[in-house]
């Protein structure tokens, strides 16, 4: 190769070459990565916002359906009030509680209070 290259000799032409058809070709091809691109973007958006709508939902349907408070709660009863009732009953074990001596009844109520099945609702 040799050392001094005369740039005089080349003159004002272009000493590379170029396939044809190449600028054309790069066009293309940068325009269908820029499309794709553009897909891959609104793709990846839509997942996004539909991730963000499904977790707005599941809080909001969490937030409505567990945490209301039951309007309907049952009181607790004071054993007098469960035996004036007990007393206008007609139910057979209502006639079993009359017939129960009061140390048979308190037995029955520390029962009652300490059972973990009657505190279930």
């Amino acid at each position: 190769m040799e050392k001094e290259f005369d740039f005089m000799k080349v003159g004002k032409q272009m000493p590379y070459r170029t396939p044809d058809g190449f600028f054309e070709r790069m066009q293309t091809e940068t325009m269908a990565r820029v499309e794709a691109e553009k897909r891959r973007k609104k793709l990846y958006r839509l997942k996004i916002g539909f991730a963000t709508v499904l977790s707005a939902a599941a809080i909001w349907c969490g937030v409505t359906f567990f945490t209301k408070a039951p309007t309907d709660a049952v009181q607790p009863m004071d054993a007098s009030e469960w035996l004036v009732d007990a007393e206008e009953c007609d139910d057979p074990f209502c006639v079993y509680l009359q017939q129960l001596s009061d140390e048979d009844l308190s037995q029955l109520a520390d029962f009652m209070e300490t059972d973990i099945f009657m505190s279930v609702e």
